[in-house]
């Protein structure tokens, strides 16, 4: 698997990840172009942020937008992530804002986040098939008792400022979930869960309707600045720009921009799917199709029932791309599983098994905004970007045509580079061991 660290580019023309969502779904992608030689603002990247930012560059500045990915429409992450919609981006939680940065910035940022949300709903509701949501809610689990009582100091903080949230009580939670290690848990009713593949496709038909002109299976290969702005050389050709946009996040690969280098450290996550389970089983796990599931270990673990009665359920990957592929790490996702649900022991084998890089920053927030003169990027979501993509790339568009953003953290300072960059993946190595301590899980 490519590895953003290690590998010079991503690849050319490669298909869909094989994953659960491409096998059981199907999605309609709009029609792609061929590479033109010139545009308004280039996008490299046909994610999810780089789509949204195709959309307001096109319809709110009425721009001439092409979007460049080197593979499939929405190859990276947005076609491989868990479906997870939630108020949240990085590693952060409102109380960390409020510590940080005081009270009414973290007010601010709960707003923000809701933005991004409000945006998903409306982009599901444009969709005939609803983007196969399921509304439940997000609950995140106290994964054994000693954590109890810090997610009830969390719960604390986040009434002041979002009263819907509510506090599952240890001798309630078994009316949420029937699991080992789910011993409380704080609600989110209005987050949800859908199919990020089909989320991409409308937003790549919602960019090409827009005006946005898509151009797959093209590889990037250099920016070289000109009298225009920029000279983008591809692998089918060059195009003049006045503004390149990046939104390749944990994809991005060393060397494109020497401004985003040694500011992201890209960590794969990993996902199983079962077979579908048996409406016993179902009734035993007390798991509900709509409700995600995500725990509070260092290195979490999350998990959904999908609309077919299979258990998705994800965590930490290899460190290296090399090893993405490796049944080891499907097979520790399993035994993970077996740990929660004991009850699912039956099931030695896995149906479904992928990777996807994720991007985190070194102080667990994103940056969008300008890294140079008319150079612009969104980076670092830290696994969080499913409802935040939508509002990031609509900044990044914003950003891009010289419009103030709004006075949040994310928005007003460029990634910090980390120290000892080339020892990046040691340090990934070692914090692994930590986590696997402090969550108990070291065996």
């Amino acid at each position: 698997m490519y590895d953003p660290l290690i590998d010079a580019s991503p690849g050319e023309a490669q298909p869909l990840a094989d994953s659960y969502w491409h096998h059981h779904s199907q999605p309609q992608w709009p029609k792609t172009s061929n590479l033109p030689d010139s545009a308004d603002v280039v996008v490299i990247g046909s994610g999810y942020t780089g789509l949204n930012a195709a959309i307001t560059l096109a319809e709110k500045y009425q721009q001439r937008v092409v979007v460049i990915e080197a593979n499939h429409l929405s190859w990276g992450c947005s076609s491989r992530n868990a479906g997870f919609v939630m108020k949240s981006t990085g590693r952060l939680g409102l109380a960390d804002w409020q510590t940080r940065y005081g009270t009414d910035t973290a007010r601010q940022i709960l707003t923000e986040h809701e933005y991004g949300l409000e945006k998903l709903q409306q982009r599901r509701s444009e969709c005939p098939e609803q983007l196969q949501a399921q509304l439940g809610g997000y609950y995140k689990l106290a994964h054994r008792p000693q954590a109890v009582a810090a997610l009830r100091q969390q719960y604390q903080t986040l009434r002041q400022f979002d009263p819907a949230v509510r506090f599952i009580e240890p001798e309630q939670i078994n009316g949420v979930i029937h699991s080992q290690q789910a011993h409380a848990a704080l609600h989110f009713s209005d987050c949800f869960a859908l199919n990020p593949l089909l989320l991409a496709a409308a937003t790549a038909r919602k960019a090409a309707s827009s005006g946005a002109q898509l151009v797959d299976n093209t590889r990037v290969i250099a920016l070289d600045r000109s009298a225009e702005g920029y000279r983008v050389t591809t692998s089918r050709g060059t195009i003049q720009t006045g503004k390149v946009c990046i939104a390749t996040n944990a994809y991005t690969p060393k060397g494109l921009c020497a401004r985003l280098d040694n500011r992201s450290l890209p960590v794969l996550s990993s996902v199983i799917v079962t077979a579908p389970l048996t409406a016993e089983e179902i009734a035993a796990t007390g798991l509900v199709p709509g409700n995600v599931m995500m725990d509070t270990r260092e290195l979490k673990y999350y998990y959904r029932l999908l609309p077919d009665g299979r258990l998705l359920f994800g965590g930490r990957g290899a460190i290296q791309g090399k090893n993405a592929d490796d049944p080891v790490f499907a097979q520790r996702l399993l035994h993970a599983m077996w740990q929660s649900f004991p009850m699912l022991r039956r099931i030695t084998e896995w149906q479904y098994f992928w990777s996807g890089w994720v991007s985190v920053s070194l102080d667990d927030y994103p940056r969008i905004g300008a890294i140079d003169d008319n150079l612009y990027a969104a980076m670092g979501y830290c696994g969080a970007g499913v409802s935040f993509t939508s509002v990031a790339g609509e900044r990044l568009a914003d950003a891009a045509m010289a419009q103030r953003l709004p006075a949040l953290p994310y928005y007003q300072s460029p990634l910090k580079r980390f120290p000892m960059a080339r020892f990046r993946r040691l340090g990934q190595w070692l914090f692994y061991h930590y986590g696997r301590i402090k969550d108990g899980d070291w065996r």
